[in-house]
């Protein structure tokens, strides 16, 4: 089951992409200077998040965690709409542009965690329409920036808040926060490739300062952030994501 879940992700994210300017996104040379490191982040992103959206219980039990709650499940599946979203951002035509749709469909995607919480699903759905009626309206590519960052910032330093904040109740367990946390880091890193593509930035750099960010996420999760049962894996993704970013930003 685990290895058709793994086809399956790796299949979704390699089709998630759509081609872009190829001087924007390409390094130049032989061998591994040919590949578009922007394409193997987003298809390491969007593989990632597609298991952990179809199989939140799997995807924990990769890293170790073996002992899960139904609050932690929930979460984990929005960890896994958001990283879609990042990934479809990457590898869009005109990632700006398309901020609107993707922010709406993550939020779509996880409106039915919602139940699991005991929580009301209307503060989401009226998001979804904000954000909508936004990307119809000619608003600057900085406020579709500021909305992930300003979410992002919320679920990742004020997680218990914001979880109440949206009528989450009863207890939220250490691996629950731990996962909604997760969900903020990923509304930052959009946050902050939409941010530098708006401040000018070449496709190519935006994504170089994210791939960078990424890394120093998984720096402090591993190391201050995780819950005791989370294995050393998440350092692949610092590997990978730091051997991304070196190559994107030079």
């Amino acid at each position: 089951m685990r290895s058709f879940l793994l086809a399956l992700a790796l299949s979704t994210a390699s089709s998630i992409s759509s081609p872009r300017t190829k001087t924007a996104l390409q390094l130049r040379g032989g061998g591994l200077d040919d590949l578009d490191v922007v394409q193997v982040g987003a298809a390491a992103l969007g593989a990632a998040g597609l298991n952990q959206w179809i199989s939140p219980k799997a995807s924990f039990e990769v890293y170790g965690v073996t002992k899960t709650d139904a609050n932690a499940l929930a979460l984990r599946r929005g960890v896994g709409a958001w990283q879609l979203g990042l990934a479809y951002l990457l590898t869009a035509e005109n990632p700006l542009a398309a901020a609107p749709f993707a922010a709406a469909t993550s939020l779509l995607a996880i409106v039915p965690n919602c139940e699991a919480f005991d929580a009301p699903k209307l503060p989401l759905l009226a998001w979804i329409a904000i954000i909508l009626a936004l990307g119809k309206a000619d608003v600057s590519p900085w406020v579709h920036a500021g909305l992930y960052l300003g979410n992002g910032v919320m679920s990742y330093f004020f997680t218990e808040d914001t979880l109440k904040l949206y009528g989450c109740s009863g207890k939220i367990s250490k691996l629950s926060v731990a996962t909604q946390k997760l969900s903020g880091a990923m509304m930052l890193f959009s946050g902050a490739f939409l941010a530098a593509l708006a401040n000018g930035k070449e496709p190519l750099e935006a994504f170089g300062i994210t791939a960078a960010l990424i890394c120093a996420h998984v720096a402090i999760f591993v190391f201050h952030g995780a819950p005791d049962d989370y294995n050393k894996l998440p350092l692949a993704w610092l590997a990978l994501f730091g051997g991304l970013a070196f190559k994107a930003l030079n």
